[in-house]
């Protein structure tokens, strides 16, 4: 690997942060990583839809080794995403028809830890910086073997790898605060998942909104990454022509349907030996994405296809006109039935052999015990400091103190001077106990109701790789709060005691 390579450092680093990177991504490359090859045939997936079932899926096989980048293609709604779930252990509520293994073994509780899954949207804390996220992460996903210092230490190396150096005291940031850059983002999110040295690292459109340079940046990392033995495998929507070449293997979809799987240098010369060629200079996933979605203006039509469209149109009543032009539903069928014929019975027969693999790394991946990072009391302790960190700039904000104190004072000058020696006084001053109750109720309701929906994306992310147990985060959100939750309310209360310090 080389010392300086462009694709993972920024243009401004000078040669002695590139030395130092180098040499922490020579530490951490040099881990053994646990070899997991994946293969998958006929996966089917149908949802519920209206009384009766839908097909997402239709019979999806491929499979991808240590050392590649197996990238999922398709036009929008094909299924791309579905499918990667599905390899990730993390299918929704449909139902999964198919063989996926993993080192020719079933999914197991034992492999959410030797998985990193990079979702479509970043979903990180906003006020945390890019160090604090990363070794958070670190000190509840690392194992128990490690101590806290080593834990640290591999998130620096992760920082390093990365090239996050220059952003590490920058806050991540989002809609309303500002932070690190789109393409900064999306390494954070990689450094989440590659921390714990996955066998298997899915990553869901990493590239969506970056321009060609950062994207191109992001696919040469998982290209360094998969060299270190990992399996990869990512969604991607319109690559450029540059990014298209990283990949190792290409599965096509379209409609749910397989349209081809193999090679991705392999890819145009198949399409073009059934008939599909260009007659421009394309970006080959440009091309294909044309072909997924049945579009055949810049494309020759196959004489099969050529042929049946004319036998269709012959038919019909208004048949004057002499330029036909297939459909996207005959184009899709043509390129199924293509690659059913042609290709899926020799890839499925190179499925079904069994792989040349030791008992004891079968025996790793099928341990059915779950396995925790940390203790209860670890995780509590640290997710109560990380709750502390992250809230305290919503509660200890500029605007939140000035309402506070503008109120107590207004509602101080409102009751000065009133007397609770005489029946009105102390009216008076039952009407303030009341609004006071009143405001700070709906004070802490208002930022309860928003807390929790705000954290239920990162929720549901660290709980799907057991990062801790739900009751270690639930006693932690709530004790963290309570400091932030009594700091307003003092100020307000001894404002307005200032106010009715003389009143007796």
């Amino acid at each position: 690997m080389h010392s300086a390579d462009p694709a993972t450092f920024s243009d401004d680093d000078s040669p002695m942060d590139i030395e130092a990177g180098a040499r922490r991504r020579k530490k951490l490359m040099t881990e053994p990583t646990l070899p997991i090859y994946l293969k998958f045939t006929e996966v089917k997936y149908r949802v519920a839809a209206k009384g009766s079932s839908r097909e997402i899926l239709g019979g999806i096989s491929g499979s991808a080794s240590p050392g590649e980048v197996l990238a999922l293609m398709g036009p929008s709604g094909s299924g791309k995403t579905t499918l990667l779930s599905i390899l990730g252990g993390r299918a929704g509520g449909g139902a999964v028809e198919g063989c996926v293994s993993y080192n020719d073994e079933p999914y197991g509780k034992s492999l959410k830890r030797r998985i990193g899954f990079v979702t479509q949207d970043d979903v990180l804390f906003t006020h945390l910086t890019v160090k604090e996220t990363l070794t958070y992460a670190a000190l509840l996903r690392l194992p128990r073997t490690m101590t806290r210092q080593q834990k640290r230490e591999r998130a620096m190396d992760i920082i390093y790898e990365l090239g996050l150096e220059r952003c590490q005291d920058t806050m991540i940031g989002g809609s309303f605060v500002r932070g690190v850059s789109g393409g900064e983002r999306k390494r954070v999110c990689i450094g989440n998942e590659i921390l714990i040295n996955p066998s298997l690292l899915f990553l869901d459109e990493p590239t969506s909104g970056l321009d060609s340079t950062t994207a191109l940046r992001i696919i040469q990392l998982l290209h360094d990454i998969a060299e270190d033995g990992k399996t990869v495998i990512t969604t991607i929507h319109q690559p450029s022509s540059r990014l298209f070449h990283k990949f190792d293997k290409l599965i096509l979809l379209g409609k749910g349907s397989l349209l081809y799987f193999g090679k991705a240098s392999e890819a145009m010369p198949y399409f073009q030996s059934i008939g599909c060629t260009p007659f421009i200079a394309m970006n080959p996933a440009e091309f294909l994405l044309d072909l997924a979605n049945g579009n055949t203006n810049d494309v020759s039509v196959p004489s099969e296809l050529d042929d049946k469209v004319h036998m269709e149109n012959h038919t019909l009543e208004n048949n004057s006109k002499t330029d036909y032009r297939p459909s996207a539903q005959d184009v899709h069928e043509y390129l199924v039935d293509a690659y059913e014929t042609r290709v899926a019975f020799k890839e499925k027969k190179k499925l079904l052999a069994p792989l040349p693999i030791s008992d004891d790394l079968k025996v790793t991946i099928t341990s059915s015990k779950r396995e925790w990072g940390t203790s209860w009391w670890q995780q509590y302790s640290i997710l109560f400091c990380r709750g502390i960190k992250e809230r305290r700039h919503d509660y200890l904000s500029w605007m939140r103190i000035t309402q506070v104190i503008a109120t107590s004072i207004i509602l101080g000058l409102l009751w000065w001077h009133s007397d609770p020696s005489t029946l009105k006084g102390l009216e008076d001053q039952a009407g303030l106990l009341f609004f006071i109750a009143v405001f700070w109720g709906f004070f802490l309701v208002f930022t309860a109701i928003f807390t929790f929906p705000q954290e239920r994306a990162m929720l549901n992310k660290e709980r799907a790789v057991d990062m801790y147990k739900l009751s270690a985060y639930f006693l932690a959100r709530t004790t963290s709060d309570l400091p932030l939750d009594l700091f307003l309310p003092v100020i307000f209360m001894v404002i307005v005691y200032f106010f009715f310090r003389d009143c007796a």
